[in-house]
């Protein structure tokens, strides 16, 4: 790597010295360089004229974090910046960008359009010679690198995801269809919609510029209507039909297909707003309307061409439907459009860059069976233009080899609207491919739909034929002629998002044809999940989206479970159930908790462990920077216990490690539901209303009732709420009437915040929903032991409710089930049960984890060690830690002890530094950062920094060394346990 004196001065001012060859790559370096993901990514850099590209790993691929320009020797231009920040916000390709001049850096928000002066968001203008500012120094590379710099509180609420160019373009579209709708005529909006978005493609093609900075388009169609000058001028001049017929006629592939019908109803539409706002692009001195003026920040022939079809997905997707509008179809049948970040992190693991020589192209075939927008598909055909680039030394593929690729990939949709936006999608991604010249010139799309993105029902061979003067008759033979044309393919790849519609399969078998097993809870996605792994090829590998609930965490779904993982090779799940609240997934906002399933079609081997990878909410994942993992989300699962236990997933998303062992053994408790069959009592829920309901029972309107949202809380029964039940109200279920009658304990469904909502009622007779259970005995001894025992045992009980339950922390933050209380292991005192070490676990889970899983980014767990905690915190951990090991290592006075922490990197990660010696010296804290650590001057602790945040090191004799960040959940016990269990491990490696 070579560069300029002057360059790499400002690369020490900000670390970036440091990182040369591991984590900074220049891009004139493209052709030395043996990794070739790295190649594809500094390729991309140059067509944003970037010098340099620095990284971080994201599971172990490259993923670009910032751009770098070498502006020393110029002269400082801000337009020059402007337009950077343009093209890469509008690109989405990196959120930083920093330019380097002789005498100053100027790093560049790009997760933010620029501002409305034309001006770029700066986050930073830093002098070379002067002392750097606190966030932007020596060690900003490093917190780049580890994901420390998205956490820093100066930064929390700088970068929004919400300020994308996605997300900017939706307000837009949105703000021209208010002003273009006048009437209430929906297929009038509809073509709007269409018009608007296929304008964004117009927009598209228009700006892609030849090497000498013209625009073919404009040269071949825009000039000849009307002698236009530009895109806004033909639709000024009504000429919009026009273009789109020379499009259609000219590109094929129905990428502008219109009906007469419809182009008879442009011509009647006011498009007036749409040239007004795109006139906000060049001429924003015109424009008085603050949304309109949004697109001028925009550089459209970057905008990537996965975005402009997740927004045709956006507005035109389910617009099929007669009965319902498109929110209210996407809601019914468990729609939730990916994302397209979380979409290529599973392209990705599915057909990885680096598999690139394996792969036979002209066999390789991928299939998307529930395929909406296609926005699998778009990126599953990108990858395997990058796969025929690397097995072509990245030569430049010509319109012929770009079909070729097409006709690798499929897919099914019984949308029909669905299978021509991912035939659209499909098209701009091949566009994205060529030369401006090449589009006019050469292309010709191929009609995607005739047969490879199927307009058909997946389960179509399960529907029964409908009567032949029905009107579902043409459709069904449509869909099943179209199926037929896919029959007996056997697809490399499938890979998708099926929709989450709970007890969909009415009108199919409910069953797992092959293995004759019932589909739990009645849901598609595992319906499409069972269904597809016949389609693979031997090899083959499946990655699809499912409901995490419904496979991973609910009782009624043990026997579907226990089947797949053994009898299928399940390699790894990959869980973001933790980025279910707060959207820190969805784009809809939908707090829906998902997981991706990963099946290879190979010979099951009951020894390859599952890995089971979490995804946790932190600010970088939910602004979209990064994935965050680190050590303690990569669980492997033993396949037999994954068949056999079904609490591991849930114990895993609550941190994991020893968990597990408790549980196990609280096995040799009683369950709750045990202990109260042995005595003479009745337990039952409270009644429910129903419109369909016909009881009527006299005691019900004879004693008075409680209201479950104001009657009781953790603190007690409120009696003053009492009230009486409607005598017109009637219900579906209503217990008997002891079950009401004091005395009797009251358990509300709730976990409450600090103990469980328990309580023994002396007091009096009253009614209550079946949100609350009571349970009836005349023993009053008897039900005192029990308010008792669940008052002196809440902790334990709330921490066996978190790990067990299938509801809490899952589909609800807080409310349980009457089997959570059922399923509890009654211990008659934990204080005996428990060990020191079980406590620590359900303190940390109760007061930690839970909340983490909650809150995310939110939550204590992941906040700094405060200066008051600090020393009591890290001589907890350092005990814990020592404990563990000294079971084994101690040897008389010898032993492990936490010698040293510091902080390091600005206070965003700790260093601890254990020592095996004899003798019994107090722990070193440094509060403040240190200056140098201690015993480690052998070696640079920041270049052993990686992804996964954490570090075990065993460089120096008798000597650990732990680097985590300066976060609660990294310095619990329970994180110690792992630690040292995980210390254990590589001490026994390394022969000790």
């Amino acid at each position: 790597m070579q560069i300029s004196q002057k360059l790499n001065k400002g690369f020490e001012v900000l670390g970036f010295d440091q990182e040369a060859q591991d984590c900074l790559f220049l891009c004139q370096d493209i052709d030395s360089i043996n990794n070739l993901e790295l190649k594809i990514h500094l390729e991309k850099a140059t067509l944003f004229n970037a010098n340099a590209v620095f990284f971080r790993k994201e599971l172990n691929r490259f993923k670009p974090q910032v751009y770098i320009y070498d502006y020393t020797n110029q002269v400082f231009n801000e337009d020059k910046l402007t337009e950077i920040q343009k093209k890469v916000w509008s690109n989405g390709s990196v959120p930083i960008v920093c330019i380097f001049y002789d005498t100053e850096i100027k790093i560049l928000d790009c997760t933010q359009h620029i501002q409305k002066n034309n001006k770029p968001v700066y986050l930073a203008s830093l002098e070379i010679v002067a002392r750097a500012h606190k966030l932007y120094n020596q060690q900003f590379a490093v917190k780049i690198k580890t994901g420390a710099f998205w956490e820093e509180i100066d930064n929390k609420n700088k970068f929004k995801f919400n300020s994308s160019a996605y997300d900017i373009l939706i307000q837009w579209i949105k703000e021209i269809i208010r002003k273009s709708s006048h009437s209430k005529d929906l297929s009038k909006e509809k073509i709007i919609k269409k018009v608007i978005i296929q304008s964004i493609m117009i927009k598209y093609l228009e700006e892609r510029k030849d090497e000498n900075g013209n625009s073919p388009f404009n040269e071949k169609y825009v000039k000849k209507y009307d002698n236009a000058k530009d895109f806004v001028d033909v639709l000024e001049k009504n000429k919009l039909v026009d273009l789109l017929e020379d499009l259609q006629t000219d590109l094929n592939g129905n990428l502008f297909e219109w009906s007469d019908e419809e182009k008879n109803t442009i011509t009647t539409i006011d498009l007036s707003s749409l040239s007004e706002a795109l006139k906000a692009y060049k001429k924003p001195e015109e424009i008085n309307n603050n949304i309109f003026e949004l697109i001028r920040f925009y550089e459209f022939s970057y905008i990537p061409v996965e975005l402009i079809s997740r927004i045709y997905e956006e507005f035109l997707a389910g617009e099929t439907d007669i009965d319902l509008n498109q929110k209210e179809k996407k809601q019914k049948e468990g729609i939730f459009y990916t994302p397209s970040h979380l979409a290529q992190l599973l392209v990705d693991e599915s057909m990885p860059l680096k598999g690139y020589n394996k792969v036979d192209l002209s066999t390789y075939k991928i299939l998307d069976p529930a395929c909406g927008s296609g926005i699998f598909l778009v990126l599953a055909y990108k990858r395997l233009v990058q796969w025929w680039r690397l097995q072509n030394n990245l030569k430049k593929p010509k319109p012929s080899d770009l079909n070729m690729l097409m006709s690798c990939v499929y897919g099914v949709d019984k949308e029909e609207q669905a299978t021509k936006l991912t035939a659209f999608s499909l098209c701009l991604a091949l566009c994205d491919k060529l030369s401006p010249m090449q589009i006019i010139s050469d292309l010709k799309f191929i009609d995607l739909t005739k047969n490879n993105i199927i307009f058909s029902d997946f389960f179509i061979d399960e529907l029964e034929k409908p009567s032949d003067n029905s009107s579902t008759y043409n459709i069904y033979n449509r869909q099943k002629l179209n199926f037929s044309r896919i029959s007996g393919i056997k697809f490399s790849t499938i890979i998708g998002n099926p929709p989450f519609d709970r007890g969909a399969l009415d009108n199919y078998s409910k069953f797992w044809t092959v293995e004759r097993v019932k589909i739990p809870q009645g849901q598609i996605a595992l319906k499409f999940l069972s269904e597809s792994l016949p389609l693979l090829t031997e090899d083959g590998i499946l990655c699809l989206i499912i409901k995490s609930s419904s496979l991973l965490y609910n009782s009624t779904s043990k026997e579907y479970r226990e089947t797949l993982f053994s009898n299928y090779n399940v390699s790894q799940v990959f869980d973001f159930t933790p980025l279910a609240r707060n959207k820190s997934l969805w784009d809809n906002g939908a707090d829906v908790a998902t997981a991706a399933i990963f099946i290879e079609n190979k010979k099951l081997d009951f020894k390859k462990n599952i890995l089971h990878l979490l995804f946790r909410r932190t600010k970088a994942v939910k602004e979209r920077i990064n994935f965050e993992v680190d050590d303690y989300d990569f669980n492997y699962i033993n396949r037999n216990e994954a068949i056999a236990n079904p609490y591991l997933w849930k114990i895993n998303l609550l941190g994991g490690g020893r968990i597990s062992q408790l549980i196990n053994k609280s096995k040799s408790l009683d369950t709750f539901q045990q202990f109260i069959d042995k005595n003479d009592c009745e337990i039952n829920e409270g009644f429910i209303i129903g419109s369909n309901g016909t009881l009527q029972p006299d005691y019900i309107y004879e004693m008075k009732t409680l209201p479950t949202s104001k009657g009781i809380s953790e603190e007690g029964i409120d009696y003053d709420k009492l009230t009486t039940v409607d005598e017109n109200v009637k219900f579906v279920k209503v217990p008997s009437r002891s079950i009401f009658e004091a005395p009797n304990i009251i358990f509300w469904e709730n976990i409450g915040k600090k103990r469980l909502p328990v309580f023994l009622n002396k007091k009096e007779n009253f009614s209550f929903r079946h949100k609350l259970i009571g349970l009836k005995s005349d023993d009053i001894n008897f039900l005192e032991s029990i308010e008792k025992n669940f008052k002196a045992n809440s902790d334990f009980y709330r921490f066996y409710m978190f790990c067990i339950s299938s509801q809490l922390l899952i589909n609800k933050n807080t409310a349980i089930l009457k089997a959570d209380y059922m399923n509890l292991r009654y211990v008659e005192d934990s204080k005996v049960f428990l060990s020191s070490y079980d406590e620590k676990i359900i303190s940390d889970v109760n007061n930690y984890f839970q909340s983490f899983l909650r809150n995310g980014e939110k939550s204590k767990a992941v906040q700094r060690v405060s200066n008051s905690d600090f020393e009591d915190v890290f001589s907890n951990y350092g005990k814990e830690f020592s404990e563990i090991l000294n079971l084994l290592y101690q040897e008389k006075s010898t032993k492990f002890r936490l010698s040293q922490v510091d902080k390091i990197l600005g206070g965003a990660y700790i260093v601890s530094v254990f020592k095996y010696d004899n003798k019994n010296q107090n722990t070193e804290y440094t509060s403040n950062e240190a200056k140098g650590v201690k015993s480690l001057s052998d070696f640079e602790i920041t270049k052993h920094l990686s992804s996964k945040r954490i570090i075990r090191l065993y460089e120096i004799k008798d000597t650990i060394v732990i680097i985590k960040p300066n976060q609660y959940r990294y310095w619990l016990s329970l994180s110690a346990y792992r630690d040292a269990d995980k210390s254990i491990i590589d001490l026994s490696k390394m022969g000790y």
